[in-house]
C-alpha cells in the first residue's frame, strides 16, 4: 500500500511537470496575437510553461474540448458575447479563472456573477497583463495537489477545487464543488496544506475558499456549490476584511 509519504511526493511531481493552459478569445487578431504575445512574454521572464491558443469567436471557444487556466475574454465580440460565453463556462462547472478585456468597464460588477478574476481596459497595456499573471500565481500559484485520508486509501485533491472544509470530530469532510469526501485526517491536519491567501477559517468548523463565496452576513457564508458555511462572531471581523481585500485586488 503507498504511504502517505510517497502520495506527497507524487504530488510535488505532479506539480513541477504541470503546463499552464490559456485561451485568449478576441475577434480582433491583431489584438489577440499581441496578448499572447505578451503572456510568452512573462512566462519566459518567469520560467513558467505556459501555452497559448487563440480563438476568433466565443462559439469556437465554447465548442472547444481543451481545458484551461485562464480564459482571457473580450466583452464585445461579433455574435455571442464575452458575458454570455463564460455564463455558458460557469453552467458546465468549468473553473477556469477568467480575465475580461474590454472598452467599457461599466459591465465590471455585472460580470461578477461569473466570478470573473481580473478585469482591465483596451487598448493593450502589457504591464497590466503581467500585473494579471502575477496576482494569478499570488492566488492560485500554490494550487498543488494535497493528500487526504479515506479511510484506508490516501488521495490526491487540488486546493484550488475545495470550496470548504467541514470539521466533523476528530475528522473532516472536503468540499468540491460537487461532490464531498469524509476524511479520517482531522481539520487541523488540512489546513497546514492549504494556502493561506485563498482559504480562511471562519468557524472552529468551517474553513472556506474565497473564490467559491457568493454572499456572507454576520451568520453565515453562502457558496457557490449551494453550501452555507457558519461564521462566528470570533472570527467575522476578521474574515470580513481579509474578504473585502481580496475582492478589491481583483480589480486592475
Amino acid at each position: 500500500m503507498t504511504n502517505e509519504k510517497d502520495i506527497i511526493a507524487q504530488c510535488r511531481v505532479l506539480q513541477r511537470v504541470y503546463k499552464m493552459k490559456i485561451a485568449v478569445c478576441d475577434d480582433e487578431k491583431n489584438f489577440r496575437e499581441d496578448v499572447s504575445a505578451a503572456i510568452y512574454e512573462y512566462s519566459n521572464k518567469h520560467r513558467h510553461e505556459m501555452v497559448v491558443n487563440g480563438y476568433v469567436c466565443g462559439e469556437d471557444l465554447l465548442n472547444s474540448v481543451s481545458k484551461y487556466d485562464i480564459i482571457m475574454l473580450d466583452y464585445h465580440m461579433d455574435g455571442i458575447s464575452g458575458l454570455e460565453v463564460a455564463r455558458e463556462i460557469r453552467k458546465k462547472n468549468i473553473l477556469s479563472e477568467i480575465i475580461f478585456m474590454t472598452n467599457h468597464p461599466g459591465f465590471v460588477y455585472e460580470a461578477f456573477e461569473v466570478n470573473a478574476f481580473r478585469f482591465f481596459e483596451k487598448p493593450l497595456n502589457v504591464k497590466k497583463i503581467h500585473k494579471a499573471f502575477d496576482d494569478y500565481f499570488s492566488a492560485f500559484g500554490n494550487n498543488y495537489p494535497i493528500p487526504i485520508k479515506i479511510e484506508r486509501e490516501t488521495i490526491c485533491v487540488n486546493t484550488r477545487d475545495i470550496v470548504y472544509i467541514e470539521a466533523d470530530n476528530k475528522k473532516c469532510h472536503v468540499n468540491l464543488i460537487d461532490k464531498a469526501y469524509p476524511c479520517t485526517n482531522a481539520m487541523r491536519n488540512i489546513i497546514k496544506f492549504l494556502p493561506k491567501n485563498i482559504f480562511y477559517r471562519v468557524h472552529k468548523s468551517f474553513v472556506v475558499n474565497f473564490n467559491y463565496i457568493s454572499s456572507y452576513n454576520n451568520q453565515d457564508i453562502k457558496l457557490k456549490n449551494g453550501a452555507t458555511a457558519r461564521v462566528s462572531r470570533k472570527y467575522f471581523a476578521s474574515f470580513r476584511d481579509a474578504y473585502h481585500a481580496f475582492v478589491k485586488g481583483r480589480i486592475i
